[in-house]
């Protein structure tokens, strides 16, 4: 009944406020067709031969579980990694093209990489061989070690059975890139005299901030007459996506994808 009516007034409260009572889902940029089209055909003509026209690997490493295309934004990663090259791994540059056309590139990729991701069918007959390319022994050893993954998670807690509940290449984009549905960030409002209130953020923006918290209720503070300490589980994600590398990558999905 508390958490019904906790609910109620947040509504209310949102209402009056003129604000969004929870929180929006992560935007993804908006997807230019004609963009993509272009880039498929750029991608066909420089990058099929090794990639596959598909971007999904043939000479060259499968593109749709590539760090680098998983970690980029908007080209920061894809766009210098296409005009230097990689030659440690013989791959060329194309210092030739022009900015459009790499941005075309850069949009065909994420469009790829988004409709693995998001078709059924896709994510359902993804070849699981093509994605078990490390090793499980040393995805355990950093995932206990290095990547300070056991400090947040367990294989007997959240993750026991992980590789059950998502196709191979969902559970790798989860792995790599939690989204904010995946976990929440929590926070803890004191009070002036002392009072405290923890709970999972509902709504937040530079005056105010409304929790629901721990015992069912929500609340909220205004931001200036309160000290906020806030929690997110997602700050050791994105720490690690600036060291990751292919290695890690691939080794740590084998461990996972072990956990049946």
């Amino acid at each position: 009944m508390r958490l019904i009516f906790g609910l109620l007034v947040m509504a209310v409260w949102a209402a009056g406020q003129g604000h969004q009572a929870t929180p929006l889902p992560r935007q993804q940029p908006t997807e230019d067709p004609a963009a993509v089209e272009r880039g498929q055909a750029l991608f066909k003509s420089s990058c099929g031969f090794c990639h596959g026209d598909d971007a999904t690997g043939a000479r060259a490493p499968d593109l749709l579980r590539s760090p680098v295309v998983l970690r980029d934004d908007g080209g920061n990663l894809l766009g210098p990694t296409i005009r230097n090259g990689r030659p440690d791994k013989g791959m060329p540059s194309f210092t030739t093209m022009k900015d459009d056309q790499i941005a075309a590139i850069v949009a065909f990729l994420h469009h790829q990489a988004n409709l693995a991701l998001h078709s059924n069918r896709v994510a359902r007959d993804y070849p699981l061989a093509r994605l078990l390319t490390g090793n499980a022994q040393a995805g355990k050893a950093y995932f206990d070690g290095a990547g300070g993954c056991s400090g947040c998670h367990s294989v007997t807690g959240d993750l026991a059975h992980i590789a059950k509940k998502y196709s191979p290449i969902e559970l790798q984009q989860h792995m790599v890139y939690p989204s904010g549905n995946d976990v929440s960030k929590t926070a803890t409002v004191t009070l002036k005299d002392g009072t405290e209130y923890r709970g999972k953020v509902v709504h937040q923006d530079e005056f105010n901030i409304g929790l629901m918290c721990d015992d069912g209720w929500y609340r909220s503070f205004r931001a200036d007459e309160v000290k906020i300490s806030e929690k997110d589980p997602l700050e050791a994600h994105r720490e690690l996506m600036r060291k990751y590398t292919d290695a890690d990558i691939h080794n740590l999905f084998a461990y996972l994808e072990s956990l049946k």
